[in-house]
């Protein structure tokens, strides 16, 4: 039997020149896929959905901190911003590129544990696991942690199977990737934890060189993330009390006992069902009688260990969630399903791809090809484009070009030549509009000083702005300070224009105010148009 990619008859190559071919193919790949699902978003998608246009405002200014989350997804957003503007694409090709980039880390780790045609399987299973590309164009804190979280697997894998004797630095990258997955979000505990309950149970512990390590990870963990702790010292009270009210949110938010962890995992089990199909596929088509993989003292670690990557943080907080009343989300839980199909490789019979003849190659390359080219550009022609035709209001069909266009000319007409320097709303439509507008204007976020840190504390007594607040009931703005501000603006109006329909559900109902600064004409103070010359 001829295993892909060698055709009957021919003289394979070495094994080391195999091994780079494939390298090079899974390369390749993973950077298709990154065109693929960036692509038809940017043509389809009138408007970002709201993490990618929070980002890319946050991206415009760098910081120890933000209000909501650690720095470290900005960070990565600054330079692209800085390069070429606040341009929605960056945010699609950037989370995609983190979820594409997480599978490399897979690829990587599964050849240490399997063949090199299986540890490709892997990552073509990986690559059909809805948070690892489809929901990657969500450019937020959960997609951007799939990077670290897979490498903080992979190098606890490598410290705890073969604890180093000298010349290996597995502890110095353990420590860099805990570090970047904490500065990403700090939901990285639960996987941090479910780490330690490893070790505990396995009793790696008592090894001196595994503590070493660990010690030695944990120092440079602590010294990378010092900067973020100091400013956290200061500012904790946003970002604790961020996550605190996430997870414990006020109001008649009850009734969360079984249930809702249960409808939790019936998500995660639909948002990874396209891999599911593939493995039960593979798993029907299995050859009875087949010889089973020999099992050895580093293959039952290795699948102790990916058992409890993978099922060990999903256990964790379902469990939290039942005995602490604790809210969940479902995409709170997309790092969680890293190692599933590295796992899935390794224990389902029939995923052994190292015996797999060329034909059954070509054709789950060809399904794999087919579900991504068909997901990328219908997902993203539903959202944008099929919804509007149909009467369908979605963040991605919001006509904000439009509304921006309409804006300024409201500016326009109470300010004169005045230039529009900054403007008062919330994150997504108010960041969306700006997105249309000249690069100079800059959003403050809920009209809150503290939301927008990159800001001068005075700015908008001085310079004074306009501020929106969207009527239309699904996405209607929030943001305790809008309503105030608006009832001081000395000039206000609205604007109505169609959405996916004319009716109030429908269609774009704004309402704008104009906040005139300590410095501005009597026109602009007044609420008049100006004088015509």
């Amino acid at each position: 039997m001829n295993s892909w990619p060698f055709l009957p008859g021919a003289r394979p190559a070495p094994a080391p020149a195999r091994h780079l071919s494939l390298n090079g193919a899974v390369v390749i790949a993973l950077l298709a896929l990154v065109v693929l699902w960036t692509l038809p978003m940017a043509g389809f998608y009138e408007t970002p959905p709201w993490d990618n246009v929070e980002e890319l405002f946050w991206g415009g200014s760098m910081q120890w901190g933000y209000y909501k989350h650690p720095p470290l997804p900005s960070w990565l957003m600054g330079l692209p911003v800085l390069l070429a503007g606040r341009q929605p694409w960056l945010t699609y090709a950037a989370g995609v590129g983190c979820g594409v980039g997480a599978l490399y880390i897979m690829w990587r780790w599964s050849l240490g544990m399997m063949p090199p045609m299986r540890a490709a399987l892997a990552v073509l299973l990986g690559s059909l696991v809805t948070y690892h590309v489809q929901r990657a164009t969500i450019f937020n804190h959960n997609t951007v942690q799939l990077l670290p979280m897979a490498g903080y697997w992979w190098m606890l894998w490598r410290v705890l199977r073969t604890p180093s004797a000298g010349g290996r630095f597995d502890w110095l990258w353990l420590g860099v990737f805990a570090a970047l997955s904490m500065l990403t979000k700090y939901s990285a505990l639960v996987q941090f934890a479910v780490g330690a309950g490893f070790i505990a149970w396995e009793g790696s512990w008592r090894d001196a060189r595994v503590r070493r390590d660990l010690l030695r990870a944990a120092g440079v963990a602590l010294l990378l993330m010092a900067p973020h702790l100091a400013w956290l010292l200061q500012h904790g009270d946003q970002t604790i009390g961020y996550a605190r009210h996430s997870m414990h949110p006020s109001g008649p938010l009850l009734k969360h006992v079984h249930p809702r962890p249960l409808r939790i995992l019936l998500v995660q089990v639909a948002r990874l069902s396209p891999m599911l199909l593939f493995v039960a596929w593979a798993w029907f088509m299995r050859e009875r009688g087949a010889v089973q993989d020999q099992k050895t003292a580093r293959g039952g670690f290795d699948r102790r260990f990916l058992a409890w990557a993978t099922f060990g943080p999903v256990c964790l907080v379902l469990t939290m969630s039942v005995l602490f009343n604790m809210r969940l989300v479902a995409s709170w839980l997309s790092t969680f399903f890293l190692p599933v199909a590295v796992w899935a490789a390794m224990v389902v019979p029939g995923l052994e791809a190292e015996r797999w003849t060329r034909r059954r190659w070509i054709g789950t390359l060809v399904a794999a090809a087919v579900l991504h080219v068909a997901g990328s550009f219908g997902q993203a022609w539903v959202d944008g484009v099929w919804s509007a035709r149909h009467g369908y209001i979605t963040r991605a069909n919001l006509p904000s070009g439009r509304i921006a266009e309409a804006v300024e000319a409201v500016w326009r007409e109470r300010a004169g030549d005045r230039p529009l320097r900054l403007m008062v709303g919330d994150t997504w439509f108010a960041g969306a509009v700006v997105l249309h507008m000249d690069p100079d204007v800059q959003l403050l976020i809920d009209g809150d000083p503290r939301t927008s840190p990159w800001l001068p504390p005075d700015a908008l007594a001085r310079e004074g702005g306009m501020v929106l607040i969207l009527d239309t009931p699904e996405f209607r703005s929030e943001g305790a300070l809008l309503e105030p501000l608006l009832a001081t603006a000395s000039c206000t109006g609205s604007l109505r224009m169609p959405w996916a329909g004319e009716d109030d559900a429908r269609s774009v109902r704004v309402r704008w105010g104009i906040l005139p600064g300590s410095d501005v004409r009597e026109e602009l103070r007044s609420c008049l148009p100006p004088a015509s010359p």
